[in-house]
């Protein structure tokens, strides 16, 4: 944690605790589609390609059968799943490219993973005599049963049941098949056409922040640098030319743009699994979207990590805050936490002075406007004087809102929500709102005095 000196006009980059001790007699001057993350599973094993795959915490395996994989399983998809819902209330996954399919033929059956990827590998089927009529066919997964079907006759009544993991095919009568694995399964590549079309489809789905759970190697020819900059500029559009207060949470890109979260470094969890940079935005997407208006995650703390992979000092603290980094440090207590609740935002100029790169203070923003846009659709109201009396009421009763909940302050109700009466005309209606959200206190200076 920082601390030390503080200097009452230079201020702290730092959030901390700043402590003078100074020596004089003199007295002192008394003076909420919340919760939803979505992110591209890269390169996974198993499962439909360029579909959203929705999973809530209410049932968090729900979708097993199209993953391959229970969340609990040690997997790199999952864990990026696990950790996203440490704080998230819904994760979206995508798999952009899906591999080869595995496959195997016994006994007059076809059986073909019905996705690619090579955890169809792990897949196997066998038929066997029920001792009453017919056969009984189970599909396993490794070591688990995960179909079963009794006293079937015919490869045909087997092709019915549409089982969710193989696709069968063949005609005639069943007969005994041992256990049988299906082989050949590989996983797909993506392409950045592939993310492209990610982050285009992701447009039509109901999403708070995105993680990106690829970061830049550094490498000739590496195209993750261009998937980033492509991601701040989906941001951008959304926000500023479809109306949707979206952000996106990155690991190597210092986009300068309020809309961008970039975490510079890491942890460690509980079992010894060190997490990348990038696969640590996976946690902050989560409790970026989880957090509500009048919260800041600054000195969050990140639910099962024990270290951090690249502490920073604190000069290379301060000089992380300076550039928008979102990164983690310890807490008093030896907790792992979030230093600071920042995005990217470094350059200062109207309209967005140093409050935007506040993730609480573009959280209320961002709320209010998604807010107004379900206040106000087109074709509700009239456009004249009585239509413009309702609307100013309704916008007043929504500071009221705000201002009651802690998210805003000093609300002028006569004049912090107007309907500008000399423009409004024919089809067109302009408001005037005024707001002042409320931060967090994360810089405390305190001064001792000695006597």
């Amino acid at each position: 944690m920082a601390g030390g000196n503080f200097d009452r006009k230079a201020g702290k980059v730092r959030p901390g605790t700043y402590i003078n001790i100074e020596s004089t007699r003199q007295e002192p001057i008394n003076k909420s589609n919340s919760g939803t993350v979505i992110f591209p599973l890269v390169n996974h094993s198993y499962g439909p390609e360029k579909e959203f795959i929705k999973l809530s915490c209410d049932a968090p395996d729900a979708a097993m059968e199209k993953l391959g994989y229970s969340i609990y399983d040690d997997n790199p998809g999952m864990l990026l799943v696990r950790e996203a819902f440490k704080r998230a209330a819904e994760v979206i996954v995508y798999i952009p490219k899906q591999g080869a399919k595995a496959s195997a033929t016994a006994g007059g059956i076809t059986g073909k993973a019905k996705y690619g990827g090579s955890r169809g590998k792990d897949l196997s089927y066998s038929v066997v005599a029920n001792p009453i009529a017919g056969f009984d066919v189970a599909v396993h997964l490794k070591a688990d049963t995960v179909s079963e079907y009794e006293g079937l006759n015919t490869i045909e009544e087997l092709i019915a049941k549409d089982n969710a993991w193989i696709d069968f095919s063949g005609t005639g009568p069943l007969s005994a098949v041992v256990g049988t694995p299906l082989t050949g399964g590989a996983d797909g590549v993506a392409t950045n056409a592939d993310f492209i079309e990610y982050l285009d489809s992701a447009e039509g789905q109901r999403w708070k922040t995105m993680a990106f759970p690829l970061m830049p190697s550094g490498e000739v020819g590496d195209t993750v640098p261009a998937l980033l900059e492509t991601i701040k500029s989906k941001i951008q559009y959304l926000r500023e030319g479809a109306g949707k207060y979206r952000k996106a949470v990155v690991s190597g890109l210092n986009a300068d743009y309020e809309g961008i979260i970039n975490v510079t470094n890491s942890v460690v969890l509980k079992d010894g699994t060190a997490l990348t940079p990038a696969q640590a935005t996976v946690w902050v997407a989560g409790v970026d979207a989880r957090a509500s208006i009048t919260k800041s995650n600054t000195y969050e703390k990140y639910d099962g990590a024990v270290d951090i992979v690249g502490l920073k000092s604190h000069a290379e603290a301060v000089s992380a805050i300076n550039a928008g980094e979102f990164f983690f440090s310890f807490s008093e207590a030896g907790d792992v936490v979030v230093e600071y609740d920042i995005n990217t935002l470094v350059t200062f100029d109207k309209p967005k002075d140093r409050t935007y790169r506040k993730n609480r203070i573009l959280r209320v923003l961002d709320n209010f406007a998604d807010d107004l846009l379900l206040e106000f659709p087109p074709n509700k109201y009239d456009n004249s004087p009585t239509g413009w009396d309702v609307m100013e009421g309704i916008g007043r009763a929504l500071l009221k809102q705000y201002e009651e909940a802690g998210a805003i302050k000093n609300v002028d109700y006569e004049n912090d929500f107007l309907v500008d009466r000399s423009l409004s005309d024919g089809d067109e209606t302009y408001f005037d709102i005024g707001l002042e959200p409320v931060d967090s206190s994360e810089k405390l200076f305190n001064t001792i005095k000695t006597r």
